[in-house]
């Protein structure tokens, strides 16, 4: 008679930990969103040009991008969980600093804390949440209300009472680390163990225990990753500008779009999970990112504010729906080294396109806001085309069966054994 692979369910108690780390998600997230809805008051208070607000997006991601990696590969091998509230801090500190160099140098050290958060919270996350796929769609989903929270309280702040009263951004970030500590330092009761579906022993050993990381497929995932960021980081950067530009509105609209974007965002992360429990994985990630470009084209055309910002909250949910999945297939390919990968694709989702933001904004200096969106739209395509590439593969993680990947443990097995 075969074995039955147990599945974790948490208790009321780690219940507890994985929403207190949801919160901190949000928190995290919140400092880069806030980088960018700060840009439009930096360049109206500051007069900085397009491609000096541009290069405080490159301080905010450029250490995060270098330091990620290395953060995820060292959550594979030490016991990183002080790293939550340590870097939660130090990621918050980047909103208090004051001239243009400070600023910057003071952003990109928050990066850093943004990279130290990630890898450490993810896995801890989604073992608290008992290793489901919908754990990690709902500690994403953290992120994403984060950042949606940012242009509404920095524009409460900065865009009300001027840049120096940044530093009451801390407070809500301070409250948060409080209830984590104090949630981590109640005990949490062992983890009970229910029966799940039968799985042949000796298949999931094969195909999660022996089988070799697929170095390769990771690296075309990281490719397509690369364009979400590209998209994502120059949506955030760019939209609210864009929108009260082009359509001659107040600031205030140009926020509407940027709170918009990942509200949507959300919901498509959300529903991204759900489909991809259906459909497969490999169905899911191209379609997100078809309709994605779809929608950035339809932000380029569109005629008035109003369509803008509903092109805007389409391209939000649809570039989210395959972010979570990004994170999941990524454990998939690196089965020995989960926090490495979660560090690099969660991390770096939100920071390698950083590294173009730069050029965007010369972008737009050079010629007109409009070009950014054309720029997202045509690495939208690429990414669509990128994703077809990607194969899928069992998540070690899902130990109740093959849910989001259409295999089975056995044909993985099989594949392995083939390949080795």
């Amino acid at each position: 008679m075969e074995d039955a692979v147990p599945t974790p369910t948490p208790l009321p108690r780690r219940r507890a930990r994985f929403w207190s780390l949801v919160s901190t998600h949000t928190m995290n997230d919140f400092q880069t969103g806030a980088v960018a809805a700060m840009l439009p008051s930096l360049i109206a208070q500051q007069h900085y040009d397009y491609a000096a607000a541009a290069g405080i997006v490159l301080a905010s991601t450029a250490l995060s991008s270098i330091t990620q990696p290395v953060f995820g590969w060292l959550s594979d091998r030490l016991d990183l969980r002080w790293m939550v509230p340590a870097g939660l801090a130090v990621a918050a500190a980047g909103l208090t600093s004051g001239s243009y160099w400070l600023t910057w140098v003071v952003v990109a050290l928050s990066g850093v804390g943004v990279a130290a958060y990630h890898p450490p919270a993810t896995v801890e996350a989604r073992a608290a949440g008992g290793g489901t796929n919908r754990s990690m769609s709902i500690f994403s989903v953290g992120g994403n209300v984060g950042v949606a929270l940012a242009p509404l309280l920095v524009g409460l702040t900065a865009g009300t009472l001027g840049l120096g009263s940044t530093p009451l951004l801390l407070v809500p970030t301070a409250a948060v680390v409080v209830v984590y500590l104090a949630v981590r330092r109640r005990r949490v009761p062992e983890v009970r163990v229910e029966a799940a579906p039968v799985v042949s022993r000796t298949a999931a050993t094969a195909s999660t225990t022996t089988a070799p990381d697929a170095w390769g497929r990771f690296a075309w995932l990281l490719v397509v990753i690369s364009f979400w960021s590209l998209a994502y980081l120059g949506t955030t950067s760019f939209i609210a500008l864009y929108v009260a530009q082009r359509f001659g509105t107040d600031a205030g609209v140009g926020a509407i779009a940027l709170a918009v974007f990942p509200a949507a965002g959300a919901i498509g992360t959300l529903l991204g999970g759900f489909l991809a429990d259906r459909f497969g994985r490999r169905v899911v990630i191209p379609l997100g990112y078809a309709v994605a470009a779809l929608a950035a084209v339809g932000i380029v055309a569109a005629p008035a504010a109003g369509i803008a910002i509903a092109a805007t909250a389409l391209l939000g949910a649809a570039l989210f729906v395959p972010f979570a999945l990004h994170v999941t297939l990524s454990h998939a390919y690196l089965r020995r080294h989960i926090g490495t990968a979660s560090g690099v694709t969660l991390g770096l989702s939100t920071t390698l396109g950083g590294f173009l933001a730069p050029v965007l904004g010369a972008i737009a200096d050079r010629t007109s806001i409009t070009a950014v969106f054309v720029v997202i739209a045509a690495a939208l395509v690429v990414a669509f085309i990128a994703s077809l590439f990607l194969r899928d593969r069992r998540d070690p993680l899902d130990v109740g069966g093959d849910a989001g990947t259409g295999r089975t443990a056995g044909e993985d097995a099989i594949e392995e054994s083939v390949a080795g």
